[in-house]
C-alpha cells in the first residue's frame, strides 16, 4: 500500500492498512491492533474506518502508536484526521496548509494535497490551457494581456512556474509547453474546499461578463423551472453528461491549429 503522505482521507488509509496487514498475516485483526494501541474498545478501528465514529485527541495518539508511524508520518496522520473531521472551512484550510508544509518523501506526478495551490487562483486553469495554445514565446506580458480580465505580468509568471513545479505542464525541447494530462478533474475531499473558493471567483467573473462582453462574444442564458425532488439527480446527471460531451468535442483541438482561444466555465 502507499504511505500516508499519498492519502487525502485518513479513513481510506486505515482501510488499506488493515487489508494490507490482513493479506500479509491471517493472525492480524482489529482486536490485535486495538490491544497493541492500548485501546479498550476492540471495535473502534472498524467503526472509525467505516466512518461511523470519529477519532479524539487521545485516540489519534493511540492509532499513531498502533500503526507504528514515524514522527513525521504521525504528524501527517494527526493533521489529516483533524482536516477530515472538521466542519469549519477556515479550520480545514488551516490544517490543509499544515499538510502542504509536510514535505513528501518522493515525487509524484500529481500530488492531491498540492492541488489546492492550483485552485487558489482563478486564472491558473486558464493559464494551463493558454500556454499550450498561444504562441507567446515566453512573453509573460503577452500571456497576462491575453486573459480577460487582464492579470499582472508577475501573476502570469508565478502561475506558469507553479504549473511546471506541480507537473500540470511540461516544457518541450523546442521551448513550447504541453499538458501532462489533457483532461483533469478535481477530487472529492481535498479539492472540495479549494474548488468552492474558485467557483466563487468564476461566479463573480460570470456576473461581470454581462457588462464586459458584447452579446456576440458571450452566451449567458437563464432558465427558471420547477421540478420534483426525485428528478434532481436525473437533472444533475444530464448536466454531467453534457460536460463530458463538451470535453469530447474539444479533444480534437489537440491535433488542429487553434486560431482563437476561448475559456468555457461550466
Amino acid at each position: 500500500m502507499q504511505s500516508i503522505e499519498y492519502y487525502t482521507d485518513y479513513r481510506a488509509f486505515l482501510r488499506d492498512y488493515y487489508e494490507s496487514k490482513k493479506n500479509n498475516s491471517k493472525a492480524f485483526s482489529y482486536r490485535n491492533f486495538c490491544r497493541k494501541a492500548g485501546l479498550k474498545s476492540p471495535s473502534i478501528y472498524r467503526e472509525v474506518a467505516d466512518g461511523k465514529r470519529n477519532l479524539t485527541a487521545a485516540s489519534i495518539n493511540a492509532f499513531i502508536s498502533g500503526l507504528g508511524l514515524s514522527e513525521r508520518d504521525g504528524r501527517f496522520f494527526e493533521n489529516l484526521v483533524l482536516f477530515n473531521q472538521s466542519k469549519n472551512e477556515t479550520v480545514r484550510k488551516k490544517y490543509l496548509t499544515i499538510l502542504r508544509g509536510l514535505k513528501y518523501k518522493k515525487p509524484q506526478k500529481q500530488i492531491p494535497i498540492h492541488q489546492f495551490e492550483y485552485y487558489e487562483k482563478w486564472y491558473n486553469p486558464v493559464i494551463r490551457e493558454l500556454v499550450t495554445a498561444l504562441d507567446w514565446k515566453n512573453d509573460y506580458s503577452l500571456l497576462a494581456k491575453s486573459i480577460q480580465p487582464q492579470i499582472k505580468t508577475s501573476e502570469a509568471r508565478e502561475s506558469v512556474e507553479m504549473l511546471l513545479r506541480l507537473g500540470f505542464i511540461q516544457k518541450t525541447d523546442g521551448g513550447t509547453y504541453k499538458l501532462t494530462d489533457p483532461n483533469i478533474t478535481s477530487g472529492a475531499e481535498v479539492n472540495s474546499l479549494a474548488v468552492r473558493q474558485m467557483n466563487r471567483h468564476y461566479a463573480k467573473l460570470g456576473l461581470e461578463a454581462i457588462d464586459r462582453f458584447s452579446p456576440a462574444e458571450r452566451d449567458i442564458t437563464s432558465v427558471v423551472l420547477g421540478i420534483s425532488q426525485s428528478k434532481l439527480p436525473l437533472l444533475k446527471k444530464e448536466l454531467a453528461d453534457f460536460r463530458k460531451k463538451i470535453i469530447a468535442l474539444t479533444e480534437c483541438d489537440s491535433d488542429e491549429k487553434i486560431d482563437s482561444f476561448h475559456t468555457l466555465v461550466m
